[in-house]
C-alpha cells in the first residue's frame, strides 16, 4: 500500500512532461509558412545598363530584429529587371508564419559576373561605363503577411524615381539613392500594352503607371520602356485601384503629344491598355534648375505636368515626363528633351535618406515652342 503513492506521483509527472513540463513551452514551434521573395526595378532614363551586385537579403517583422532568408550572393543588371523581367533571389523558404514590416537587401562589394568589374557601374546611353556608389544596405517596406500553412510570393520594386542620382566631381560620379517596397504578388494586378503610331511599333518609349489623390495630385507608382516591338509591362501595382498610364514619345526630329488612358484594377490579374499616337511635330526643349544643389544623401527629380483625357469621360493632371537632376556645385539641373509643342506644369521632388519627397511646384506652366527652349528655377529653403 505504501506503493501507490509513489505510483501515482510518478505517473503525474509522466503527464506533466508529455503535456510540456509547467509552461516551458521548449517543446513547442511556431507556425510556419513558405516565403518565396522575387526582385524587380523601374525604368531610369540615361543609361543601356545599371549593374549592382548583391550580398543578402533580411525580413523585419518590428525593424529593429532582422531574420537571415538567404545568401544571394548575384550581380544583376536592374534595367534588365524593368518591363517585367523581374528576378527570383529566394526560392520558396520555411519561414515563421508572421507579416514582415521590411525587408533589408545588403549589397556586396565583388562583382558575381565578372571578376574584372567592380560590384556595382553604370553604361551610359552612349556606351560609356560610369562607376556607381553604393550604399552598405537598401531597406524597403511591406507589408507581406505570410500566414500559417500558406504559401507567398512577394517582390521587392526598387523605384525609378531617384534610382541613380548624379553629382559634381569626386570619385563616385554616380550614387545609388533608390527606395522601394515590398508587395505580396497574389494582391497586385499587372499591365500590359502596345505604344504606336499608326501601324509603327514605338520603341524605347518610358510608361508610367500613375494615381490620383482625392487632391487632384498625381503620383507616380511604376514605370517602364517599351521594348522592340512596341510592347511593355508594368507588375506588382496593388490591386483595389485607379491606375492612369501615360505616355509621350519623344525623338530628336519628331515628338508626340502625350496620351493616357486609364484601368481600374479591381482584381490581382492582368489588364491590358494600349496607347496610340498620331500628328508629331518638331519638338522643343525645358530645362529644369534646382537650387541649392542636393546633398550627398539627398535624391532630387523633375516632373512635368499636363491635363490629359483618360478614357473615363473626363480628365487630370498626370505627369508626363520624370528624370533626375544632374548635380552641380550650387545647384542642380534637368534637360528635358524631345517634348511635343505644348504648356506644361513643372514640379521638383526631392528627399533626403529615402524620406518622403517634398515638392516644389512653378506658380505657372511653361510653353515649350517647336524648335524652342524654356526653362525655369525651383528653390528649396
Amino acid at each position: 500500500m505504501r506503493l501507490r503513492p509513489i505510483l501515482v506521483a510518478l505517473v503525474s509527472l509522466g503527464l506533466t512532461l508529455a503535456c510540456g513540463g509547467g509552461g516551458g513551452g521548449s517543446n513547442r514551434t511556431s507556425p510556419s509558412g513558405t516565403l518565396t521573395l522575387r526582385l524587380g526595378a523601374d525604368s531610369f532614363p540615361g543609361f543601356s545598363q545599371a549593374i549592382v551586385s548583391l550580398e543578402k537579403v533580411e525580413a523585419s517583422v518590428d525593424g529593429g530584429t532582422w531574420i537571415p532568408l538567404g545568401d544571394i550572393k548575384a550581380t544583376f543588371d536592374l534595367l534588365a529587371l524593368q518591363g517585367g523581367g523581374s528576378t527570383l533571389i529566394l526560392p520558396a523558404k520555411s519561414v515563421t508564419a508572421a507579416t514582415y514590416a521590411q525587408f533589408r537587401l545588403t549589397w556586396a562589394t565583388v562583382n558575381y559576373q565578372s571578376v574584372s568589374h567592380v560590384a556595382a557601374y553604370l553604361i551610359s546611353s552612349g556606351g560609356i561605363e560610369q562607376s556607381l556608389a553604393m550604399p552598405a544596405t537598401t531597406v524597403v517596406s511591406g507589408p507581406v503577411i505570410v500566414p500559417a500553412n500558406g504559401n507567398v510570393t512577394a517582390q521587392i520594386m526598387l523605384s525609378g524615381q531617384q534610382m541613380v542620382q548624379s553629382h559634381a566631381g569626386g570619385a563616385a560620379t554616380y550614387t545609388f539613392q533608390a527606395t522601394g517596397r515590398a508587395f505580396d504578388l497574389g494582391a497586385t494586378a499587372r499591365i500590359t500594352g502596345h505604344l504606336s503610331a499608326g501601324s509603327t511599333p514605338l520603341t524605347g518609349v518610358e510608361v508610367f503607371a500613375e494615381t490620383v489623390d482625392g487632391s487632384g495630385l498625381a503620383t507616380l507608382q511604376r514605370r517602364a520602356f517599351t521594348d522592340a516591338a512596341g510592347n511593355y509591362a508594368l507588375e506588382a501595382l496593388p490591386a483595389g485601384g485607379l491606375w492612369f498610364l501615360v505616355a509621350q514619345p519623344a525623338g530628336s526630329l519628331s515628338a508626340y503629344p502625350a496620351a493616357a488612358t486609364s484601368v481600374n484594377a479591381t482584381a490581382a490579374t492582368s489588364y491590358a491598355a494600349d496607347l496610340s499616337f498620331s500628328a508629331p511635330q518638331a519638338p522643343g526643349s525645358l530645362t529644369l534648375t534646382v537650387t541649392p544643389a542636393s546633398t550627398a544623401t539627398q535624391g532630387t527629380w523633375g516632373e512635368l505636368r499636363q491635363t490629359l483625357a483618360t478614357g473615363l469621360g473626363g480628365s487630370q493632371v498626370l505627369i508626363v515626363r520624370s528624370q533626375t537632376v544632374a548635380t552641380g556645385v550650387a545647384q542642380d539641373q534637368a534637360g528635358f528633351l524631345g517634348l511635343f509643342p505644348s504648356a506644361y506644369g513643372v514640379t521638383a521632388q526631392r528627399s533626403t535618406s529615402g524620406g518622403a519627397p517634398v515638392m516644389k511646384t512653378s506658380a505657372t506652366q511653361l510653353l515649350v515652342s517647336a524648335g524652342g527652349t524654356a526653362s525655369t528655377v525651383l528653390s528649396y529653403p
